[in-house]
């Protein structure tokens, strides 16, 4: 859809976002032919986690754009400091912090989905411990509790492996939210200013790698969850 933006056609997915999406649409396909082969007391079941799933689809469409708009106006960003850019390079400066927030909410939002997906699936209780909770602390519980040990394996190990650009990521996220905004963020880090001097805009480069980063880790998450699931649900 936004890349009537930039005059290209519509995507074509392939690579970890084809198989993302691949993973859940095989998952609804599984609920739907469920539903119409078990007790009809069990089809709000399925329809409800049916409905639920295709939501993913939608979300991980919406962070791929956004991961992708701010990919492309970073490309334009060539100046450190925002003084030095012309009134062109600032404008593309400020679409690419709008498309970099829109994709770090986005991001957070479908791992968070994704932790609540799985406690009521898995029926942790994980709210019992704390009315708000994220994908990291369902990821916790399940450990705790030591529910279906080789997913909460795999999607730990995966944490892991990104988790210095999710680190910061999360990190700018929780002050664009709760506290300030990203770009003030990156003024604050900075040594104590001095009057006159130039304001420095955030490493654009770093934060797309980080971004990038971060898009990778949800989609290969998305598809071990929703393979174990449709795997589980196919034995049982």
């Amino acid at each position: 859809m936004l890349r009537v933006l930039f005059n290209e056609p519509k995507r074509i997915d392939s690579g970890l976002l084809l198989d993302a999406g691949n993973a859940v649409r095989t998952y609804i396909g599984l609920l739907e032919s469920k539903k119409h082969s078990h007790l009809a007391s069990e089809y709000p079941k399925y329809h409800r986690r049916a409905i639920w799933s295709k939501g993913f689809i939608d979300a991980l469409d919406e962070l791929e754009q956004s991961k992708y708009c701010c990919e492309r106006y970073a490309e334009h960003i060539s100046k450190a400091f925002l003084e030095e850019m012309n009134p062109q390079e600032i404008e593309e400066y400020h679409r690419f912090v709008y498309f970099y927030k829109n994709a770090f909410i986005r991001l957070f939002s479908i791992l968070d989905k994704l932790g609540t997906f799985m406690n009521d699936l898995f029926e942790l209780k994980t709210e019992t411990l704390k009315s708000r909770f994220s994908y990291f602390t369902v990821l916790r519980r399940m450990h705790e509790k030591k529910i279906h040990g080789s997913l909460e394996l795999q999607l730990y190990n995966l944490k892991m492996e990104y988790k210095s650009a999710l680190d910061r990521l999360r990190n700018q996220r929780n002050m664009e939210i709760h506290y300030i905004n990203a770009e003030m963020l990156d003024d604050l880090m900075q040594k104590e200013p001095i009057p006159g001097e130039r304001i420095h805009v955030e490493n654009v480069k770093s934060n797309v790698v980080d971004l990038q980063q971060g898009f990778e880790m949800v989609c290969r998450t998305l598809t071990i969850a929703f393979s174990y699931i449709t795997a589980s649900i196919a034995k049982g």
